[in-house]
Parts: C-alpha cells; sequence; structure tokens
C-alpha cells in the first residue's frame, strides 16, 4: 500500500470509527467492499463508505450523524490537507457525501465517499458487530463496528453481479472471498427474490462471469490489490475463481427457485379453528 492508500484508508478507518460513535441507537450498519476489507480481512481496498440505514431515524437525525461524524474527523490534525465536503445527492433514500483533499504533505488527490442508503433491505438481514481488524489501516484506529454478517453480504453480492443494470468484476472478486470465510447458505435469504429474478440471474450468470476476463480483472481490480496479491492471481488462479463463484451462485440461485417451488406446493399452512 503507498502513502496515499494508506492516507486514504486511514482517513476511512477514523470516520468509520467516529459513524459508529455517532449511532448511539444502532441507525448505521456497514455494507459492501469496505466491511468485507474492515472485518473481514479482505485485501481489496475501496474509495467507498457504504451504509444502510436500519432503525426508523429520520433523514435529518441520518445526516447529522454523517455531518457531525465528518466534521469531527476532518478537525483531527494529519488525516488531510485542504479538506472540501460536498452533498452531490441528498433525498429520503439516499444521501451522499464527497471528501476532497490531498494527503498530507503531497499534492496527490485523496477522495472518499460516504453514502447512506434508506431503501428495504432485499432480504431479512441479519448483523453482527465486530471490532476492526489489526489489518485494517494499520490498527490505526480501533472500534467495533455494526455490518452485515457474511450471509447477508454474500446475497447482496449475488444481487450485484446478476443485476442486468450493473458489470462490475469486484463482485466476483468480494465473492470469491466470502467463499473463504464460515459462509450460511444464501439461498435462505435469496428465497424472498421474486421468481422471475432469481430465474434471470440463474440463465446469465456464466455468461456474464465469462465476460469478465482476466484483462478485466488486472485492469479494474488488481490495481486495488497489494501487489504481492495481484501478482499471485494468475490467468489460470483467476480462471479456477470464475468457476468456483460461479458455481456456489449457480447453486444458491437454484436452491432458492426449488424452496420457492416446495413453500408453493405445499400451499397456505393450515389453521387450526379455535374452540367454540
Amino acid at each position: 500500500m503507498d502513502d496515499v492508500a494508506f492516507s486514504r484508508e486511514l482517513l476511512q478507518a477514523k470516520l468509520l470509527v467516529e459513524l459508529m460513535s455517532q449511532a448511539v441507537h444502532h441507525e448505521l450498519v456497514l455494507k459492501g467492499g469496505l466491511a468485507m476489507r474492515a472485518v473481514l480481512g479482505s485485501t481489496r481496498y475501496t474509495k467507498d463508505i457504504d451504509l444502510d440505514a436500519v432503525t426508523e431515524a429520520s433523514a435529518g437525525r441520518i445526516q447529522g450523524i454523517v455531518a457531525r461524524s465528518i466534521e469531527r474527523v476532518l478537525g483531527q490534525p494529519g488525516l488531510l490537507d485542504e479538506a472540501k465536503v460536498s452533498t452531490p445527492k441528498q433525498t429520503e433514500t439516499t444521501m451522499r457525501w464527497k471528501v476532497n483533499g490531498k494527503a498530507p504533505g503531497t499534492d496527490r488527490p485523496i477522495t472518499l465517499t460516504v453514502e447512506v442508503s434508506r431503501l428495504a433491505w432485499a432480504a431479512p438481514f441479519r448483523t453482527q458487530e465486530l471490532e476492526l481488524t489489526k489489518e485494517f489501516a494499520g490498527g490505526a484506529a480501533r472500534g467495533r463496528v455494526l455490518v452485515l454478517d457474511a450471509q447477508a453480504l454474500a446475497v447482496c453480492k449475488v444481487l450485484a453481479l446478476t443485476d442486468p443494470k450493473r458489470d462490475a468484476p469486484r463482485d466476483l472478486f468480494d465473492l470469491s472471498v466470502l467463499l473463504e470465510t464460515e459462509l450460511k447458505d444464501p439461498a435462505r435469504l435469496l428465497v424472498s427474490q421474486p421468481r422471475e429474478r432469481l430465474e434471470e440471474a440463474l440463465s446469465e450468470l456464466w455468461v456474464k462471469v465469462e465476460s469478465m476476463g482476466y484483462e478485466r480483472f488486472k485492469a479494474e481490480v488488481a490495481p486495488y490489490l497489494p501487489l504481492e496479491t495481484a501478482a499471485a492471481i494468475t490467468e489460470d488462479a483467476y480462471s479456477e475463481m470464475q468457476v468456483s463463484v460461479a458455481t456456489n451462485v449457480d447453486k444458491w440461485l437454484a436452491d432458492a427457485i426449488e424452496l420457492q417451488e416446495k413453500t408453493e406446493a405445499a400451499g397456505p399452512p393450515n389453521k387450526k379453528s379455535g374452540a367454540k
């Protein structure tokens, strides 16, 4: 990790800890690539802090939490020079902040995005509170973070990977990382998706994974990995990663459809009549 990447990750870590400290009623939960890096040990760097608002907190309450957290962290010396904050999107369902500046003592730019979604979850996800890993930002920031569990993260990544409007090889890489954890069967959560969505994902999965070839991995994912990690993922290793991810996701989708079919065949549960 070069100095700029470390400066950005240190800023992320400090801001993440402050966000969780300000969200005293557990209003925010971390998701996405940073959740995987900060608490699950993924080696992929990310520029974003993606969060969900998980309580009935108002939009104003969430905006206040994020604005105060950014202000407090940027007030700390040695984190970011010439810092500027903008709010390019602030709606009832999506709130986005951009933090721009320069790595301390340099002219090299640093950009960080904080985004909070207030949309309903795609499935009945579970959360867990975990310590930041010692590897994240070199252990310079310590604290506990409310995060989606691995099963929920896997469902989010499956939906992202198979989204017809999205084409990001990092989703493939992230799923390969999740497969190395103690991952419970995501089919139990995927079953909540519409049948048409699952069938579409299943029919397009292999074509989409095959389109994310090695050259795209080198161009779009490898620059955000440590040099030794990127070097270890040869073309053959990447091909194995593609097959492993696609095989597992194929099974999860097929199992979810089968569970739906069994539920439909069983019909609605019988109601016992009460005593007269």
